[in-house]
């Protein structure tokens, strides 16, 4: 009932009367998914060309990229030219911000800052007013499309940390009864302008209530070894709240849908699980849906832009949102044939604050091949890990974090592990092992050197526990030769 009300009622009056234009922009994204390749490409590039135009006149960065080439907005015909243009950078986009990277002559009175938690380098964006409202459509379309979640319904997330900015830093206005003294004041003035800010402002406050969103903390520091009172009080939890969605990073859900086989525990009352900060690996995947005995659906998105894409019900590869993102997968600056793994990145049509073009997001993945009758027609995607997490041995064959998670969870004694590159050919590995069961290294360290196609060094050492990094994710790989990816 509370969720009919919400879709039915709320937020129809929010977008008439208050300008609050999330649930119009969530229902054309929900229409736009079932148009044809064509029409999806056709609006696709209309954005692209406007958001290319804007930052060449708008953003400093952007403008001195397209000079340093010698080209300019007029000589992107066609998507494939924006090759002329350099991706990116995390270092770009920091060493110029705000100034340099953020849009002359905008109402920055809407703007808001955020915040990535960052694996391996923390990024600041900022978005806009249209920006925010796009954001929060497309988390509920993402939402919808995988997981059949509707607004109101009840769900949990257990982020890398409490507050990882995906919300940003300074959302936090004051929070009062939206019946008050104020509301009627700015209405008896006819003062809309004011009225829909403090709308949007109380809105934004009570959005753990009003998406009926239960957030609880993350794992210590302790990292991957939970005492079992802890394990049970979050299956508590769930098991109390009851959530239709659980979103969590990928090593939580991964815990806990062991924790519930190993003690033959009944499965919580979840009917989709979903991760969130990371990738799950095949193995993972397969574990989590055991465990938790539910329907797992990937999305994919990161803090600075939102989200970028989700699976849909014949769970093979997630369908870009392209009427919201232009997408590349390049090795050395050029498009990777499909199958073939390569850099991933991202053009934001939506955010003329401070937009991101061909921007390096720091992972690495796929297209995948073919299309299926689900309905939709966007390419999809496979998302393989981050691009600080990927080895390449001396033939130049690439190895994603999920290639090697899915190498070592393979063994049924490896409860957790992190793979430590010192030099192109020596390893150090830190190996967690299951309770009771011993690691026969030398045969692991055979197999390893048969998996990489290389005569390589590596050193195993048995710890209790992979600790997180600063952010709260966990790196399971750390390369030291991804660069020439």
């Amino acid at each position: 009932m509370y969720s009919l009300a919400i879709r039915s009622l709320m937020m129809p009056l929010l977008d008439r009367f208050a300008g609050f234009t999330l649930w119009r922009e969530y229902k054309n994204m929900i229409q736009i998914e079932h148009s044809s390749l064509d029409e999806l490409r056709k609006i696709q590039w209309l954005k692209l060309k406007g958001i290319v135009e804007h930052a060449y006149a708008k953003v400093p960065l952007y403008r001195d990229k397209f000079k340093r080439v010698g080209i300019v907005p007029d000589d992107i015909r066609h998507p494939s030219d924006l090759l002329h243009l350099p991706p990116t950078t995390k270092d770009e986009i920091m060493e110029n911000f705000p100034d340099g990277i953020t849009s002359d002559g905008e109402n920055r009175s809407t703007w808001q800052y955020v915040a990535t938690a960052g694996t391996t380098r923390r990024v600041m964006a900022i978005h806009d007013e249209h920006k925010r409202n796009v954001n929060w459509a497309a988390g509920l379309r993402d939402a919808k499309l995988a997981g059949n979640y509707n607004l109101g319904e009840r769900w949990m997330q257990i982020p890398p940390h409490m507050c990882t900015n995906i919300c940003g830093m300074n959302d936090q206005g004051p929070v009062e009864s939206i019946l008050s003294k104020k509301l009627f004041s700015l209405l008896l003035s006819k003062d809309f302008g004011n009225l829909r800010k403090y709308l949007y402002q109380q809105m934004y406050s009570r959005r753990e209530k009003f998406y009926r969103r239960l957030t609880l903390p993350s794992f210590s520091s302790e990292g991957t070894n939970i005492a079992e009172e802890d394990l049970d009080n979050y299956l508590n939890q769930i098991r109390q709240y009851y959530p239709k969605v659980l979103i969590a990073l990928p090593t939580y859900l991964y815990t806990f849908a062991k924790y519930i086989m190993t003690k033959q525990l009944q499965a919580p009352p979840v009917k989709v699980v979903k991760p969130i900060g990371g990738s799950a690996t095949a193995e993972m995947v397969h574990v989590i849906k055991e465990g938790f005995q539910s329907e797992f659906f990937d999305s994919y998105g990161c803090s600075e832009m939102g989200w970028i894409a989700c699976e849909c019900p014949q769970h093979d590869g997630m369908h870009l949102f392209m009427d919201l993102y232009y997408l590349e997968i390049c090795r050395d600056n050029k498009p990777v044939e499909t199958g073939e793994v390569g850099r991933i990145l991202v053009t934001d049509l939506s955010n003329r604050a401070m937009p991101f073009i061909r921007y390096d997001i720091g992972d690495v993945g796929k297209w995948r091949e073919g299309s299926h009758d689900c309905g939709r027609n966007a390419p999809r995607l496979e998302v393989m890990g981050r691009i600080q997490d990927t080895l390449s041995n001396r033939k130049g064959q690439l190895f994603s974090s999920d290639d090697i998670c899915n190498f070592f969870y393979q063994y049924s004694a490896v409860d957790n592990f992190q793979l430590i590159q010192k030099d192109l050919l020596k390893f150090d590995l830190l190996l967690v092992p299951k309770n009771g069961l011993n690691i026969n290294s030398p045969s692991l360290i055979k197999d390893f050197q048969s998996f990489f196609e290389e005569s390589c060094s590596l050193n195993v050492y048995i710890v209790k526990s992979i600790k997180p990094e600063e952010g709260g994710k966990f790196r399971f790989v750390k390369s030291k030769n991804y660069s020439g990816i």
